[in-house]
């Protein structure tokens, strides 16, 4: 049975669109701190796990559930989710009053197992349809040095299009004479971050950096922003760096890559939280010109 399942399965663009990563599986996995209000005033705080897992996935794995008559989350799962549209299938994955610190213990405990959960519908999806490191996932021989990261659900750029005077670590706020910074760029109202925009944006930060001097410790990319660590020479202003990636990156590309407003801090790594309200305030319109905005820079 297993066989014929997989025969009846031709991947088209809007397979690979419906699994939100564009060249894999993408889905995840929220705690919310879930706040209710009764009347005129706060009831009780709850903090509520849920999974939103991309339909491709969840509508190819139900059809092959006979493969996890051994594994009851994955069954559980595909029994009480629901679609949500753009949110794709959501389910929850339990709720706790947030009272103390035991209460985020268990909610991070219930996140954990349904990432493991996903996990497994992911790998599933991968080996049927053959999205094995050497195909579709990890380094994209034809379109250049990209990394399909398991883990973070996305696509990063791999750190051999770095050289040794590039890329450099360090714990410390302030290494070489450099200050390190925390850099997230908005992506366009219109942008999709496929692997060719993902090409243009890694070799113009790096072809950037390189003549700013500026070393790259970190670069990732998102569905919604991307986020960079870098260490900035003093007599470079930062803003100056930051407006040249975003310009020349938006010139290489047919849509723009990323918006004119950024958030940057020098302090500490910005929390989900920050860069999640750092978005919202966005403007509607998503490609409009701004100035950048620089936030707890000393």
């Amino acid at each position: 049975m297993k066989k014929d399942f997989k025969k009846r399965i031709k991947l088209t663009q809007k397979d690979y669109d419906r699994m939100w990563g564009e060249v894999g599986p993408y889905s995840q996995v929220n705690i919310k701190e879930q706040i209710r209000i009764l009347d005129d005033s706060i009831s009780r705080v709850f903090l509520v796990v849920e999974a939103e897992i991309n339909p491709f996935t969840f509508e190819y794995v139900k059809k092959g559930r006979e493969q996890f008559i051994n594994d009851e989350a994955v069954l559980q799962l595909l029994d009480y989710a629901e679609y949500r549209g753009k949110f794709g299938y959501v389910v929850g994955a339990g709720e706790v009053e947030l009272s103390d610190e035991e209460s985020r213990k268990f909610a991070k405990k219930q996140a954990d197992a349904t990432t493991r959960t996903l996990i497994r519908m992911h790998k599933f999806v991968m080996e049927e349809l053959k999205l094995r490191k050497e195909n579709k996932f990890g380094v994209i021989k034809d379109e250049g040095p990209l990394v399909w990261n398991d883990k973070m659900g996305s696509i990063e750029v791999d750190s051999e299009l770095w050289d040794s005077e590039t890329l450099i670590g360090g714990p410390a706020g302030i290494l070489n004479n450099k200050m390190r910074y925390y850099i997230v760029l908005a992506h366009s109202k219109k942008f999709t971050f496929k692997s060719a925009s993902a090409r243009i944006f890694a070799v113009t930060l790096k072809k950037i950096s390189t003549d700013f001097k500026i070393d790259v410790e970190e670069c990732e990319s998102f569905m919604e922003y991307a986020l960079m660590t870098v260490l900035i020479p003093f007599d470079i202003a930062p803003s100056d760096f930051i407006d040249t990636v975003i310009n020349e990156s938006n010139k290489e590309n047919n849509i723009p890559i990323f918006q004119k407003d950024y958030f940057m801090t020098n302090v500490k790594r910005p929390t989900p939280e920050q860069i999640t309200t750092f978005l919202k305030q966005l403007p509607l319109d998503k490609d409009i010109q701004m100035k950048g905005k620089e936030v707890n820079h000393h």
